[in-house]
């Protein structure tokens, strides 16, 4: 598991003073570096998709032209770091902290990875100097937290995550390390209290069950140790005698443990609840997503989407109007919504997301198949015929759209 890059430098950097940044700054008499703005982009669009690979070469080539681009070096070492190459995101990480040695960011990530490598040492370097630029980021707590943890300085991690928990205060991941710290310094009826509420906020998190479980027992408390590790056992279950699903439940878990800020970590382990029919455990983790403040439209969309494939609608309306709350013109959730509301009989409610996608994206096939739909439901079938015309005009004959609608223009015929 790749460790977790975080993205907050242009925050860090707008808030620094101008005595910060002078040493970064070329001289009036330097010559000026020739635009690398579409390497930019590109390299964040390869790393989005996860092509990381050509995300470095696209950062190999901004970086020939402009050598002190600190985004550049911060992708390049999300790639390395995303592949397990540590070594070269360490490199990377080390250019922006010669750039900008005050980019909390940097340091960072630089004890993020150092952490992941056992490197206690140097982690906490670089941790408590980020921790010095940035006393107000709560993943630098985190991290150091985790560092003390590991060191079994428990005291100290849990002073780092008792103040992460200030930052979020609906972190079960937090609560749970907390719980760590506080058992290995011997504090057990704490250490019960913060993993009891590790688990009233994630129903399935299966390693704080099995810690209460064990915590219990040892405090003589047998029912609390009876129902926790029963719960534990259930959770285990998942996969139906499929000894990989409990591990690859596992290793969801890891990546939120690693990454407790990452919204998409909690939809994958979603997921696989859903996959196995695990639904209040599925939506539990749909919803610590939702919370996140960097879940965007299209990841609670996705979440929409999957609650309505297993024909939870009034679910996937709720994700789908969240998300357009958020960003009130993305089409997939208009159109989504509006398909759910012709589903519940609610056509006249539907309409306005319809003729507000077709407003936005005129030219988009999905808009007006979707308008066929709703008036085929609504038996305005000459309106339906003209909304799947349009439709069938605007997509390609290679698109399986084309020969979809055709099918409905077909038995629209027949049923005429």
């Amino acid at each position: 598991m790749a460790v977790k890059i975080f993205l907050w430098s242009l925050v860090l950097v707008a808030c620094s003073t101008p005595s910060e940044d002078l040493g970064d700054i070329p001289s009036q008499s330097a010559p000026v570096a020739l635009d690398n703005t579409n390497y930019l982009k590109s390299a964040r669009t390869h790393l989005q998709a996860k092509r990381y690979l050509e995300a470095v070469r696209a950062c190999q080539a901004g970086l020939a032209i402009d050598s002190t681009s600190v985004d550049l070096y911060n992708i390049m070492a999300t790639a390395y770091a995303e592949e397990g190459r540590y070594a070269l995101a360490i490199e990377a990480l080390n250019h922006i902290v010669r750039l900008r040695p005050k980019s909390a960011l940097a340091h960072l990530n630089l004890g993020g990875i150092y952490t992941k490598l056992g490197q206690y040492e140097a982690s906490e370097k670089f941790l408590i100097e980020a921790q010095t630029l940035a006393p107000r980021q709560p993943e630098v707590h985190r991290r150091l937290g985790e560092v003390y943890l590991g060191t079994n300085r428990f005291d100290l991690a849990a002073k780092q995550f008792e103040k992460t928990i200030q930052f979020l205060p609906s972190s079960p991941t937090l609560f749970y390390y907390l719980g760590r710290a506080r058992e290995g310094s011997g504090q057990n009826e704490a250490a019960l209290v913060a993993l009891a509420e590790a688990t009233r906020l994630d129903s399935g998190f299966v390693d704080a069950y099995y810690r209460i479980g064990l915590l219990a027992r040892k405090l003589k408390r047998g029912d609390l140790a009876r129902s926790s590790l029963n719960r534990f056992q259930y959770l285990q279950r998942i996969g139906n005698g499929d000894p990989d699903v409990p591990k690859q439940m596992k290793k969801l878990r890891a990546s939120i443990l690693n990454a407790p800020e990452e919204p998409l970590h909690y939809v994958r382990l979603g997921l696989l609840f859903a996959r196995y029919d695990y639904w209040a455990e599925a939506e539990n983790q749909f919803a610590l997503a939702a919370e996140l403040p960097t879940a965007d439209a299209p990841l609670l969309n996705r979440i929409g989407r999957t609650l309505l494939e297993h024909q939870r609608r009034e679910g996937a309306h709720n994700y789908y109007k969240r998300a357009l709350i958020i960003d009130p013109h993305y089409l997939p959730a208009l159109l989504n919504i509006a398909v759910v509301l012709d589903m519940d009989g609610r056509n006249a409610e539907a309409q306005p997301y319809y003729q507000k996608a077709i407003q936005i994206a005129p030219n988009d096939p999905r808009g007006w198949y979707a308008l066929g739909l709703g008036e085929y439901n609504a038996g305005r079938l000459d309106q339906a015929r003209q909304a799947w015309e349009k439709s069938l005009s605007l997509t390609a004959t290679n698109d399986p759209l084309h020969q979809q609608i055709q099918q409905r223009l077909t038995a629209l015929q027949t049923t005429n």
